[in-house]
């Protein structure tokens, strides 16, 4: 089986079209295993909601919260425990990276060492600080930016 481990720089494509949306989506229809850190679910919630702030949210922000909260409810989550939070700090100083991405890496990782040997674990993120972080942690990485230029560079 493979695991989807999101962090909120590419939930927010489901909801918000940016570069990355297309291939989200198409992921999210498949109905694979998807799942966040606990934090996950705050950042897509302050995302969205800064969005409608700024007047770039076409739908009414409430409809699109419940949407988010039926997803939240079919993840799996990675809870920010203890020892969430002392892996979080030793990524945060070995890459230097800000909190929430070190966050993002270290539950990743904890799920990754959680996973039977069969199973498959890929991070799914368009921070390229997280991203290189991760690919230095030996995460499988998956950028969908970075899918659909290369799918629009294969049909050409």
């Amino acid at each position: 089986m493979i695991y989807y481990y999101l962090d909120s720089s590419v939930w927010v494509k489901r909801h918000f079209e940016e570069a990355g949306s297309k291939w989200i989506r198409t992921l999210f229809s498949r109905a694979p295993t998807l799942g966040s850190s606990t934090l996950g679910i705050v950042e897509i919630t302050a995302a969205l909601s800064r969005k409608n702030k700024a007047g770039e949210l076409s739908v009414d922000l409430n409809d699109k919260l419940e949407e988010v909260e039926e997803e939240w409810q079919s993840f799996f989550h990675i809870q920010f425990d203890e020892d969430t939070l002392l892996a979080s700090k030793q990524i945060a100083r070995q890459y230097a990276l800000r909190g929430a991405d070190a966050i993002h890496v270290a539950s990743a990782l904890r799920l990754k060492n959680q996973l039977d040997p069969d199973d498959q674990l890929a991070l799914v993120s368009s921070d390229h600080e997280l991203l290189d972080a991760a690919n230095q942690a030996q995460l499988a990485l998956i950028d969908p930016v970075t899918e659909e230029t290369q799918s629009a560079l294969d049909k050409e």
